[in-house]
């Protein structure tokens, strides 16, 4: 009778490690990378549970859930991936709008390209035939590459600067290949390029255009998952994002 005491309190007190020994497991969009860690230590100090992170192009992370891969939530750089899950009913719950992104025209410190608002600098470079490469996120599968193709179809520069472009994986890479003197210009996320070790490298603007920033529940959800899309949603949490370059969230 006391070994099957002792067996019950034993188990008993495993299963609890367990559970606080849980791991949430996210899929982020790459242009969370500088924001999420501070939202993950702010949650984690105050819950005592962990988070872990995979970042990659909204697309890709939509493609890898859809063959099952084991996230909880997902934060999207926009909503269409999000509309993608529901439909093939892997998601659980409303989706959420968390932050509104936005989207910067960067110019390292080594390129000669005029940097502004309507693209004017681009399309002189490439009248003068001085351009070499521009950087985007590739539209295909990344919201920043596709907004990216927007601002530039809407300037009538689309066609004429594909033999200039150089398409990233995902909007992090886009940044990366900014850095590079073979690039004159990136269009990249604005939260990226405010960073003080990207800033003093180059020189900027802010786009005129944003990305609606939406997360999901995933079908095998856990508490954990619903405490952290509550934690997303609060003032503090939306005070992160505002320090780093998102505005303010536009409510589902």
């Amino acid at each position: 009778m006391k070994y099957s005491k002792y067996l019950l309190v034993l188990l008993l007190s495993c299963s609890l490690n367990y559970v606080q020994a849980e791991t949430l497991h996210i899929a982020a969009a790459s242009n969370l990378r500088f924001v999420l860690p501070e939202l993950i230590e702010k949650f984690e100090q105050q819950t005592e549970q962990h988070i872990s992170v995979s970042y990659a192009a909204s697309g890709t992370l939509t493609t890898q859930i859809q063959h099952g891969a084991p996230f909880k939530l997902f934060l999207s750089a926009h909503p269409t991936y999000i509309q993608r899950l529901i439909d093939a009913k892997l998601t659980q719950g409303h989706a959420v709008n968390y932050a509104q992104a936005q989207l910067a025209l960067f110019s390292s410190n080594d390129s000669t390209i005029q940097i502004d608002k309507d693209l004017n600098g681009l399309k002189q470079a490439i009248e003068q035939g001085v351009l070499n490469k521009v950087a985007i996120a590739n539209p295909h599968h990344a919201p920043y590459g596709q907004a990216a193709k927007l601002i530039l179809e809407n300037a009538g520069l689309w066609q004429q600067i594909q033999p200039y472009l150089l398409r990233a994986e995902n909007a992090s890479q886009a940044v990366q290949f900014a850095l590079t003197p073979s690039v004159e210009a990136a269009f990249v996320p604005y939260a990226h390029i405010i960073q003080p070790q990207l800033a003093s490298r180059g020189r900027f603007v802010k786009l005129d255009i944003t990305l609606q920033q939406q997360a999901v529940l995933l079908k095998n959800a856990t508490s954990i998952s619903k405490q952290f899309m509550k934690f997303i949603q609060t003032e503090s949490a939306q005070m992160l994002f505002i320090k780093h370059g998102f505005v303010e969230m536009e409510k589902s």
